[in-house]
């Protein structure tokens, strides 16, 4: 292809040579051309392309020219003006050229200078740019379901439309997606899409995906849906096989949305920590704090920003009566449910309890501000309490004695040995 151009060149070269000797043989004044013969429009990124003349010019000096070859200005191109401007004291001056829908291959432009009086043109009075073609993209989510707790990533894949190999480019590629109209969120009342205005997936150079952020804003009853869609009719993206995605805003478990009673349920852990005292003999778990009572209730008062404890079961132990804080979001593991391989992990709400007994014990009290876990689980209904700060003289007391002794500063040295409960709404 560029020896193509670089031969139609060489021959309207050499007739504008002829065509100079025959009838500009006497002309004089300051040359002005191109400052290349060829250039090459890059499928992405945007080209300068120069003029200059032999000499500074006295004043602004407009240069005008014309637009040919195969290529559609509008549609595969854009021009930043229809002109050239050389500033007063200045030799050359430059305009944009920008890639648009250039998919189709073996296309040109050509620039050609008009006369300007008091100058004469030089030999590259013309100039061709080769426009290089965008690659269609196919394009899907990477997961069909997504919840969004505080802050969730999405990812968007992309492969090569001609080779079905996955997408790599020299440069970043934007992508944009959709909004689709059957969702029941509102952008930036629910929810905001973090440093993304434009609604573009960045897919960065030698990667075949990109990634968006979405930050949780509200939670409200029945606005809680979200669909992302790959644009369809775009002449860059096709759609893939995951060509929309949900999104369910469930939103972080802040302490306003656990306002009311919540009843003791389970307590879902005992039999992981029974079958984990990793020191000391069979008398660690003899006192587990297992025994709890139905009417055993964690109440949430003050637009949840402070506990009220009711509860007699060994779970008054640990609770006691106290002010709550929203710190962070953290990840936390499941761990008695990980059967064979990597247990699951799930967002939860750290929150600040301003006092609670970390001993975890009827006889030894020990009163200092913990940080206790709280997830609402997708039925509403359910809230799990997750305990890791705790430092127990009952029960498990080697194990923490142990982990003690090796924990960093910041760490929790039960964080494998968490005592986990699921309460009911009462309603």
């Amino acid at each position: 292809m560029m020896k193509n151009i670089i031969s139609i060149a060489c021959l309207l070269l050499s007739m504008c040579f002829v065509a100079c000797n025959d009838d500009d043989s006497e002309e004089k004044g300051p040359q002005l051309a191109f400052s290349k013969l060829i250039y090459t429009l890059d499928a992405e990124n945007p080209l300068e392309v120069e003029i200059q003349v032999s000499e500074p010019v006295q004043a602004n000096t407009s240069v005008k020219f014309n637009v040919r070859g195969a290529a559609v200005q509008g549609e595969e191109y854009e021009l930043s003006a229809d002109e050239f401007v050389i500033p007063a004291g200045e030799r050359t001056a430059s305009i944009t050229v920008t890639p648009k829908n250039n998919f189709e291959g073996g296309k040109t432009i050509k620039l050609e200078l008009s006369p300007v009086e008091g100058y004469v043109l030089g030999e590259y009075n013309f100039t061709l740019i080769e426009v290089l073609t965008k690659g269609q993209l196919i394009c899907a989510f990477a997961e069909e379901n997504y919840v969004l707790p505080g802050e969730l990533e999405v990812r968007m894949n992309a492969k090569d439309a001609n080779t079905g190999k996955y997408f790599s480019a020299s440069t970043d590629t934007k992508v944009p997606f959709i909004v689709g109209k059957h969702s029941t969120a509102i952008e930036h009342v629910h929810y905001e899409f973090v440093d993304n205005p434009d609604k573009m997936f960045v897919i960065p150079a030698k990667k075949s995906y990109g990634t968006i952020k979405i930050k949780f804003l509200k939670w409200e009853e029945g606005k809680t849906t979200l669909f992302l869609l790959v644009p369809d009719g775009n002449d860059r993206v096709l759609p893939g096989d995951v060509d929309q995605t949900e999104i369910y805003i469930k939103g972080m478990t802040t302490p306003d949305r656990l306002v009311g009673k919540w009843a003791f349920k389970e307590v879902t852990s005992i039999e992981y920590l029974r079958e984990n005292n990793w020191y000391g003999g069979l008398d660690e778990v003899a006192h587990l704090p297992e025994n709890n009572l139905p009417t055993d209730i964690l109440e949430f008062v003050d637009g949840g920003a402070k506990l009220k404890v009711h509860a007699t079961g060994d779970m008054a132990k640990y609770f006691r009566d106290c002010d709550v804080k929203f710190l962070r979001e953290q990840q936390l593991y499941l761990y008695e449910l990980a059967g064979i391989g990597r247990p699951p992990m799930v967002t939860a709400s750290m929150l600040e309890l301003s006092q609670a007994n970390v001993n975890f014990s009827g006889t030894n009290e020990k009163l200092r501000a913990v940080q206790v876990g709280f997830r609402l689980l997708d039925d509403k209904e359910t809230l799990e309490v997750t305990v890791l700060d705790y430092e127990p003289t009952d029960f498990l007391y080697d194990t923490y004695k142990s982990n003690a002794d090796y924990a960093a500063e910041g760490d929790f040295p039960m964080d494998f040995h968490m005592v986990r409960y699921h309460f009911t709404k009462v309603k």
